[in-house]
């Protein structure tokens, strides 16, 4: 904005002007310069000024090489970058120019002008910190109707109440991010929770006492801000909601809930908070317009606190607030109260939604996620609306499903007892289906869908379990084998997989032991020298094992073979009439014959050996 002059300092300018216009080449420098020092200002500024007020050009002609610069492109961008990656979240700018050039040149980045030319090409460029931080371009969004999209957000309140009693306001002085240990000693705070209707603008707050944010109390603020009370207009289960990361990662029953209400629930991205700035905007109207008042007359609790921020809500978005214009100005120019935008829902049928009620609702705050068991192809599962055990069917989606399979379940609220049912599918984004119960029953208490026993016949959907199984029976047992006819094959103790390698079967076992193995040394193995296995020892050499006359026999010839005598029984039932022979005889007999090849009698072929 140019700077205000007074009449007299103008008409002066106007006569410097004229004078410059009729002075010779090269006296209008020292004409500007004699004035500057009249009138005790920069040069600059009094050529600033005949620009502004006077209408002064200088009539020189633009240099030719205006716009460029000897310093190299990507010089200017390292630099740049090297400060951008320097800045810390708050905005903080911790690397100065003259230590990146310094960076650059150490590292071979060619630095031919100063720090200030390089100051300048940064700004003419919008290379420079303050250009980059607005250099994010926001879309400006709508909403179809009230309750399309509503902003959620928590934040610590700077009001608390002391053991004692008595409510307290941090101060800066004894409450900053340098002394967290201040804050900490505070071991229940006030959390304040703020609501924004992104079509209407209308604003709804809550206080909560606490040691941290948690989900409980975001529960209790749904409950409240989403059911109907008497001095607030606004209510209803939205369509969507937009809340931060925090509260989404410590919020897993709020999911749980939010999805059985059937709300499109979405966090903006980190860093992100101006993606619901609707709600960063109610939160400083709730500070500036509200909390503000609160120094001046004091409350004495948290309940006290929500009865006068509960009246506080209810006149500001009805505008009902003297001196204070609580009107929405958006760009059609328009200001608009809120509470009659509000009221616009009349226009959309279905789109205001009523929130059931506590016990219904409180039924979702668990940690774990639901999940049943599918049997025959349904599940069975207690809604909390429905007030009994509930059969929903899932035939339907057979093919995805098996006997014994886990399946995620959450049961939607205001949807008729409905399930929605979550299936695994394998290199695929789970299944997503709505299912309601089974409600038609006979007399018997079974489903009137179901086959009349020997009048009619209806044959199960196939399973995914089933149709893995077939294909198994036809891999095994040959293509179009089915399910029953592998099973009669296997009580035939039939060759699985004969079909293959032209009918020869599968080669399982005699490949073994064809594999040449490399050679190995190894040491030679010692005895045992305990002395229990020594004295043992002994007693064996003196035990004599005895063989019957046919055990001796097998065990000769299963020895010598064909070198065995035909006579053999006979040779050793008359050399042992008793029929008990030495097992270390038989184990001996007929090495003579072994070594003579021929087959003699008792003389020769029996010997005992002692």
């Amino acid at each position: 904005m140019a700077a205000q002059l007074s009449p007299d300092l103008l008409q002066e300018l106007f006569s410097l002007r004229d004078a410059i216009a009729a002075a010779p080449h090269g006296a209008a420098t020292q004409l500007v310069h004699n004035f500057a020092n009249l009138i005790g200002k920069n040069p600059n500024t009094v050529y600033t000024w005949l620009r502004q007020h006077a209408g002064y050009a200088a009539g020189r002609k633009k240099r030719s090489d205006a716009g460029t610069t000897a310093l190299p492109d990507e010089t200017l961008h390292f630099i740049a970058a090297a400060k951008r990656e320097g800045m810390r979240a708050n905005g903080k700018a911790t690397l100065p120019t003259a230590v990146a050039m310094n960076i650059a040149h150490t590292n071979g980045i060619e630095i031919n002008v100063s720090e200030s030319r390089i100051n300048a090409l940064m700004r003419a460029h919008r290379l420079d910190q303050k250009a980059q931080a607005a250099a994010r371009n926001h879309i400006t969004m709508r909403s179809l109707h009230p309750n399309h999209l509503h902003q959620i957000d928590p934040s610590l309140c700077l009001i608390y109440y002391a053991p004692g009693g008595g409510q307290r306001i941090m101060r800066d002085e004894e409450f900053y991010k340098n002394k967290p240990a201040a804050i900490n000693k505070i071991k229940l705070k006030v959390w304040r929770y703020v609501r924004y209707d992104h079509a209407s603008g209308t604003v709804d707050v809550r206080y909560y006492e606490a040691a941290g944010e948690n989900q409980h109390s975001l529960f209790e603020f749904l409950l409240y801000t989403w059911g109907e009370q008497p001095d607030r207009l606004s209510h209803g289960v939205p369509s969507m909601l937009l809340w931060d990361k925090g509260s989404a990662n410590t919020s897993f029953a709020i999911k749980n809930l939010l999805d059985a209400l059937g709300v499109d629930h979405q966090t903006h991205a980190t860093g992100h908070s101006w993606a619901k700035g609707g709600v960063e905007q109610g939160n400083n109207l709730v500070e500036t317009h509200f909390e503000s008042r609160l120094r001046f007359e004091p409350v004495d609790s948290v309940a006290q606190l929500n009865a006068s921020a509960a009246q506080w809500v209810r006149d500001y978005n009805a505008n009902a607030i003297a001196h204070v214009d609580c009107r929405l100005v958006r760009a059609s120019g328009e200001p608009l109260v809120r509470d009659d935008l509000w009221q616009l829902i009349l226009r959309t049928p279905g789109a205001l939604v009523q929130m059931p009620e506590r016990d219904v609702c409180k039924w979702f705050m668990t940690a774990q996620e639901q999940t049943r068991v599918v049997r025959d192809l349904r599940v069975s599962f207690a809604h909390p609306e429905l007030g009994r055990v509930g059969s929903y069917d899932l035939r339907p989606w057979a093919e995805f499903l098996g006997n014994g399979q886990k399946v995620a379940t959450t049961p939607m609220l205001l949807q008729d007892a409905s399930l929605r049912i979550s299936i695994e599918r394998l290199g695929q984004e789970p299944l997503i289906v709505m299912v309601k119960p089974d409600t038609e029953f006979d007399d018997y208490g079974r489903p009137e869908s179901a086959p009349v026993v020997g009048q009619e016949f209806a044959r199960a959907p196939e399973t995914a379990a089933e149709k893995a199984a077939r294909s198994l029976s036809a891999a095994a047992w040959g293509e179009g084998t089915t399910v029953e006819g592998a099973e009669q094959l296997r009580a035939k103790q039939a060759r699985p997989f004969a079909h293959l390698n032209d009918g020869k079967g599968l080669v399982a076992h005699s490949h073994l032991g064809k594999t040449n193995l490399p050679t190995r040394v190894l040491p030679k193995a010692g005895d045992v020298q305990t002395d229990v296995v020594t004295a043992l020892q002994a007693q064996v050499q003196k035990v004599q094992v005895m063989l019957t006359v046919p055990e001796a026999v097998r065990s000769i010839k299963g020895r010598l073979g064909d070198s065995a005598p035909a006579d053999l029984y006979s040779q050793i039932k008359d050399a042992f009439p008793g029929g008990h022979v030495p097992q270390d005889w038989a184990d001996h007999w007929g090495e003579e014959i072994a070594a003579t090849g021929t087959h003699g009698g008792a003389a020769t072929g029996l010997r005992r050996v002692k």
